[in-house]
């Protein structure tokens, strides 16, 4: 009897430790502008059957004939004074030296509308879009969490969203490298803000609706309409920038510069 009433008090002893042990190694929530709670990031694969199909590889359309013609951004004083340069320089066939000679990516907005096309990816909290130019990757977390406190400046921002409906919401902060807004060779400022609403149009064409709102170029928000047509059948391309840049930028002239052994 002695035994077994000894045997029971250690069980009870070992379950109290257990669970005291247990409450202190729970993990501690995270700030709402932080990474979200682990309990709340368990993949739900089942979830991703809801979401409209943006598969395949989407190409950007360029304007047409008879098209609407896209909205002029209205510039601050500084800004214009820049434009007013560059436009300069254009008239004397003048082309003004851009990091992309140097194979720098152009980050974002540029991303959403060169030249290349995209592909998404649906994961569960997250959303994965895939710019062949440069083979840019942007990551939209879906999974309810806010931008962090403290960004550091990068190609293509810090990028939250959520589902309208069939539309993806896309917040994007974090764009503190100077580099091009989109229009006439401008560059955006540090403060950046884009908003993106994308969603299908018809069965074979997406839309990406911008709002662009930077205090250093712009006077008021700029928005922007892209649109792209859908290839099932088509594959993304490696691209290596630096693989065949026969003319880079010299950092230090300005100039052009000649890679030896490959403009022979």
């Amino acid at each position: 009897m002695k035994f077994a009433v000894t045997i029971l008090c250690a069980c009870s002893m070992f379950a109290a430790v257990g669970a005291a042990c247990q409450a202190q190694s729970a993990p501690t929530p995270a700030p709402n502008n932080t990474l979200i709670p682990e309990k709340t990031r368990i993949a739900d694969y089942s979830a991703l059957g809801s979401l409209p199909d943006w598969s395949g590889i989407w190409v950007l359309d360029f304007p047409k004939r008879g098209d609407a013609p896209p909205e002029e951004p209205s510039l601050t004083p500084t800004a214009a004074a820049e434009l007013k340069v560059l436009q300069d320089d254009e008239a004397k066939n003048e082309e003004p030296p851009t990091e992309s000679a140097n194979c720098v990516p152009p980050g974002m907005p540029q991303i959403m509308f060169q030249p290349y096309d995209v592909e998404f990816l649906f994961t569960p909290g997250r959303v994965t879009i895939i710019q062949e130019a440069y083979m840019q990757v942007r990551r939209v977390f879906t999974d309810g969490r806010g931008h962090p406190a403290d960004l550091d400046p990068t190609f293509n921002g810090n990028s939250i969203g959520h589902w309208e409906g069939d539309t993806l919401v896309i917040d994007t902060i974090g764009l503190g490298h100077r580099l091009p807004l989109g229009y006439n060779r401008l560059n955006h400022g540090p403060k950046l803000h884009v908003v993106e609403r994308i969603r299908m149009t018809s069965p074979e064409t997406l839309e990406d609706r911008m709002t662009l709102t930077d205090p250093d170029v712009l006077a008021k928000p700029w928005h922007t309409v892209h649109t792209f047509t859908r290839h099932r059948d088509w594959n993304q391309l490696e691209f290596i920038c630096e693989e065949n840049n026969r003319n880079p930028i010299d950092d230090k002239t300005g100039q052009v510069s000649t890679i030896l052994g490959k403009d022979k």
